[in-house]
């Protein structure tokens, strides 16, 4: 039987081989080309001077803003005329907005920062996928070469003082709009590069979660009521399931003369309330240094008289130092674990909590769960990806086996 010969994907592995050229681009509108590759590069170089020699540090600290955006404008529309490269006024704002992705922004991502649709963004290589609505799809864009994802791997790392190489070859920050990213380049990603970025997510109100039906008001209400009446509560889910929205959105609901402490290993809740104390883990520099984990943290933040701890994220030996807060007068505080349900929850606590090696049985365990946790929010997506809370659990003390006794309080059909 002959097989029949897929020439796009030759094309492709001849490209990613070194064995053929990707030919250069021009710089299009959506109907015609605008300027030649040549010219844009020679464009690009004239801008990239300019700024060199008329950008404050204070300029680059924080490109865009609108003043720095106006001041790039002015710089490479006259660098425009000074080159004798005239285009009509829409089509100028096409090259200006180009010209500040590639000289100051990320390049080719930098449009997905600000779409508000978009919540994940997957470079693989040179390839660019999103997640828009829930769904994954393939960009319409791409890296020319793996040289040119380094070089905007390389700018998005700048300014958080992190580096990645050989020596170093996996990376996590937060960018400037908040979003997480982490990075892996070779020995660590096999064809060269990988990022996966994160989009920081929009404070969501109550009322907006309610509309989308990620939950029912009457829901909303008992957990209002929980977090009111001091209930320990954990959400649990897959990753871009919905916790840190819902645990943002919950977390308004602590009392404002009470104090918080949040805890994350990348910054991203946005509780909205008076009177919160952010701190976030850090990792080791190049020399091994400087380590800060999320498990020091919550055994600072015990030291800090907080009324309430929140944890982004328990991923680690820091579940046994919460566990340990909610038992010890922080009731009513808040975390979030990943897991398939909320019975898959009580098993990921105790995995996690055996993480600490503090020699406990799983029995002392459990105990040490069921007096702390009160609550179980499980959230998922339903068939159609739609975000929505999908359980309700509390724990009721342990049962005659020394487990974990979870009473099912709401499921979603």
């Amino acid at each position: 039987m002959i097989q029949k010969v897929d020439y796009a994907l030759l094309g492709t592995l001849a490209v990613r081989d070194g064995m053929l050229q990707m030919e250069s681009e021009s710089v299009s509108n959506d109907k015609e080309e605008i300027i030649d590759r040549d010219n844009y590069e020679r464009l690009k170089s004239h801008v990239q001077e300019l700024v060199r020699q008329q950008f404050s540090l204070a300029d680059t600290a924080n490109v865009r803003t609108p003043v720095v955006r106006s001041k790039f404008r002015t710089i490479a529309e006259n660098a425009m005329r000074n080159l004798g490269i005239q285009v009509t006024e829409a089509d100028m704002h096409i090259l200006v907005q180009k010209l500040f992705d590639d000289i100051l922004g990320y390049g080719v991502l930098e449009k997905y920062f600000f779409d508000p649709e978009i919540t994940d963004i997957i470079v693989n290589n040179t390839e660019i996928r999103v997640i828009k609505k829930g769904k994954r799809m393939i960009a319409e864009d791409r890296f020319e070469d793996t040289y040119q994802a380094h070089t905007i791997l390389d700018r998005m790392l700048a300014p958080t003082g992190r580096k990645i190489d050989s020596s170093t070859p996996r990376v996590n920050a937060r960018l400037f709009d908040g979003s997480r990213l982490h990075a892996c380049v070779a020995p660590a990603a096999v064809d060269g590069i990988l990022i996966t970025i994160r989009r920081f997510p929009e404070v969501i109100s109550v009322d907006t979660l309610i509309k989308n039906s990620t939950l029912s008001k009457q829901l909303l209400e008992f957990l209002r009521a929980c977090v009111v009446a001091r209930q320990s509560i954990v959400i649990s889910g897959g990753t871009g399931s919905g916790k840190t929205t819902l645990i943002n959105a919950i977390g308004s609901f602590i009392p404002y003369d009470e104090s918080i402490i949040t805890i994350e290993d990348t910054a991203e809740l946005q509780i909205q309330h008076p009177d919160v104390r952010r701190m976030e883990a850090r990792t080791a520099n190049i020399e091994g240094k400087g380590q800060i984990t999320l498990r020091d943290l919550v055994q600072d933040a015990l030291r800090m008289i907080p009324d309430r701890i929140i944890v982004g994220e328990c991923r680690g030996e820091e579940a046994f130092d919460m566990l340990q807060a909610m038992n010890t007068g922080h009731d009513g505080s808040l975390t979030t674990v990943h897991a398939n349900s909320a019975q898959d929850c009580i098993s990921r606590l105790l995995t996690l909590t055996q993480m600490a090696s503090m020699g406990l049985e799983q029995a002392a365990i459990y105990e040490i769960i069921a007096g702390a946790v009160d609550i179980i929010v499980h959230v998922g997506r339903d068939k159609t990806g739609q975000r929505r809370v999908l359980e309700i659990a509390e724990i009721a003390g342990t049962d005659e086996h020394h487990g974990v006794k979870l009473n099912t309080l709401w499921k979603y059909d």
